[in-house]
């Protein structure tokens, strides 16, 4: 028997969300027994070789919620540990020194059991409905990624999720999608762009890569979501929003503030990004041309991130001639991360020559909605 499904939680003090996070991947509409069978050497005499998965009552549980516990100074392991002692067969923790939310994945992709894998933070949680559907999605195909929708969850405090506005993020991933076909990646990759919140992966194809995640580091999502690009074939996509991301708390680390403050951090995970480019650009990691436009697109998504960042400072020249030198150095040494954005702020900027600086950074300080 085989699970099917390893969900990696890394964890670091998060004690006031993380019950709740467990709580949906344990609740009861997925706290179904599911066995993924062998086919019998009969079946496999009459060509039936793909798997059979059954809902049963009694079974393994198709289902392994990994929790990374990554250094908490606080009670995050301690309620981890619970979990593990009342769902033995779903739950385990792993307790390490802290390394950031990079080495939580590295380490959940090295120890996963499952032949699926998917990230989800200790402070967001599943639908569990549509994380039930997932789950028999999940064991009817062998595509490398499965995509589903998710929705931003704009946490205003009350910590009651009812009270949580939401917006729907990939209502439709592309025109004429049909839900459940599986795909080759290269005929649509013009077409889509896979989200962290959105993607479970095929376990194998995060541990054949050559790369590992960024540890100590902020904003490492772009590198979970691109790095395996080169080595996908195929996926699918679900019509069910799984994953509900919190945003809006205080201090977390996509508030323009915290970008601000931990830009270091930013720049780096850019520098790694556009250092696997390269090796794509220049055939040391064999990526077909559909791909490289892909990942190009990706990655301009990140430098435009970096925009942001330097319109949250204050107006000023010297931020002005960072910006400047930011773009041209972008375009000389990466022309093709360059001319794949499609940010209207940034298509905006270069258009003016920068001359819209001013009205800018007074735009995006007015403004609530994403940049």
């Amino acid at each position: 028997m085989e699970t099917l499904l390893t969900v990696v939680i890394p964890a670091y003090n998060a004690e006031k969300y993380i019950k709740y996070t467990l709580d949906s991947l344990c609740d009861e509409c997925t706290n179904k027994r599911l066995v993924l069978e062998k086919p019998e050497i009969s079946d496999m005499e009459k060509g039936e070789t793909e798997p059979d998965a059954r809902y049963q009552e009694n079974g393994q549980s198709c289902l392994e919620v990994l929790v990374v516990d990554d250094g908490s100074t606080d009670h995050t392991g301690k309620i981890a540990d619970q979990y593990a002692k009342i769902y033995p067969d779903t739950v385990r923790v792993i307790h390490k020194e802290n390394g950031g939310h990079g080495s939580g994945i590295n380490c959940g992709v090295r120890e996963a059991r499952g032949r699926y894998l998917k990230i989800v933070d200790a402070d967001d949680w599943v639908e569990p409905e549509a994380f039930s559907n997932l789950l028999d999605a999940l064991a009817h195909t062998n595509d490398d990624a499965v995509v589903s929708g998710f929705y931003w969850r704009f946490d205003n405090g009350s910590g009651e999720e009812s009270s949580f506005p939401s917006k729907a993020e990939m209502k439709e991933p592309f025109k004429g999608v049909k839900y459940g076909k599986s795909y080759v990646l290269d005929g649509i990759a013009d077409q889509v762009y896979m989200k962290m919140h959105g993607i479970t992966w095929r376990t194998e194809i995060l541990r054949q890569m050559p790369l590992s995640i960024d540890e100590h580091c902020y904003y490492v999502d772009a590198e979970y979501i691109l790095y395996p690009i080169p080595w996908v074939r195929t996926v699918s996509f679900l019509p069910d929003f799984v994953y509900q991301y919190r945003i809006g708390r205080v201090g977390q680390s996509v508030s323009p503030e915290k970008m601000v403050q931990n830009k270091k951090n930013y720049d780096r995970v850019l520098e790694s990004l556009c250092a696997f480019y390269q090796k794509c650009r220049n055939g040391e990691i064999a990526c077909s041309e559909e791909k490289l436009r892909y990942i190009e697109s990706g990655i301009a998504r990140v430098a435009a991130g970096r925009v942001k960042i330097l319109l949250s400072l204050p107006a000023d020249k010297k931020v002005r001639n960072q910006l400047v030198r930011f773009d041209k150095e972008l375009l000389e040494k990466y022309p093709g991360i360059y001319h794949a954005n499609r940010n209207k702020a940034v298509k905006a900027l270069r258009m003016s020559r920068y001359r819209l600086y001013g009205a800018a950074v007074w735009v995006l300080k007015h403004q609530k909605r994403q940049f």
